[in-house]
């Protein structure tokens, strides 16, 4: 049996962070002696080990918890879910580095949002005739309707355009609403793993906002990958914002470094 000074010096997890550990009922030690020290056994370097990895991957201590209970295909659920939040944040970094190695002294054009968290976009049919911002009264119908129904709608309306015919423009208006809300009668259902995107705000005339995203990403060694919107601004009755998802770049890329 080891103490607890020597199982710290062992696994290279301090004192303090093994009693935590135990207050938090991840890693109890083996016995108790009778002068009330604790007592570890060598079979749990590997565990505490195992516990110190996940914390220094940035997993989170209820998150850990949850793991230890479950069998092997939920864990391999959880280790999957895992892979892709560290994946986002990495892809966060990434190309927040390279957008400030890419930065001039004037004021950016293209800017980054950042969805941090995993969501839902919600998407109904829509057919109107041509017009400035056409899609608007379908974006502000179907908004009111989910929020009757009680979903918390967390930005202003995303349009996808699919075809023209007829005179009239028919695609999509979507909303961004946090998962576990029902899919309402009507509706498409995407869900959205964390994503980063490059944005431009765009007047309506403004033919070339695509290429000079394109471009910026370029530069910068990124590829649009995902998600295209168009998000409908409120109060602003001659501008949208697009909205093109960010691909990490490949090793071996090029770029700005």
């Amino acid at each position: 049996m080891l103490s607890i000074s020597a199982f710290a010096d062992r696994c290279g997890i301090s004192p303090s962070a093994l009693r935590f550990y135990e207050r938090k009922g991840l890693l109890v030690p083996a016995q108790r002696r009778e002068n009330g020290y604790r007592s570890y056994a060598p079979e749990q370097v590997a565990e505490a080990r195992f516990l110190g990895s996940l914390r220094a991957a940035g997993i989170s201590l209820r998150a850990i918890r949850d793991f230890l209970r479950k069998d092997d295909r939920s864990r391999e659920a959880l280790l999957t879910t895992w892979r892709q939040e560290m994946s986002a944040r990495l892809l966060s970094l990434q190309v927040a580095d390279q957008y400030l190695q890419g930065l001039k002294p004037s004021w950016p054009r293209v800017h980054l949002e950042h969805w941090a968290e995993p969501s839902v976009l919600l998407w109904f049919p829509a057919r109107v005739p041509e017009g400035l911002l056409p899609f608007r009264s379908e974006i502000l119908a179907h908004k009111k309707l989910l929020e009757r129904r009680g979903a918390r709608v967390l930005t202003s309306g995303y349009v996808r355009t699919l075809d023209f015919a007829n005179g009239h423009l028919v695609g999509e208006v979507g909303f961004r609403v946090r998962p576990g809300r029902r899919t309402p009668p009507g509706a498409r259902r995407e869900e959205v793993p964390p994503s980063l995107f490059a944005t431009l705000e765009c007047a309506l005339r403004d033919d070339v906002a695509a290429h000079r995203v394109f471009r910026f990403l370029d530069e910068l060694g990124f590829r649009p990958e995902g998600l295209h919107l168009e998000r409908y601004l409120p109060e602003a009755p001659d501008r949208y914002l697009l909205m093109i998802a960010v691909q990490r770049r490949s090793l071996g890329g090029g770029g700005s470094s």
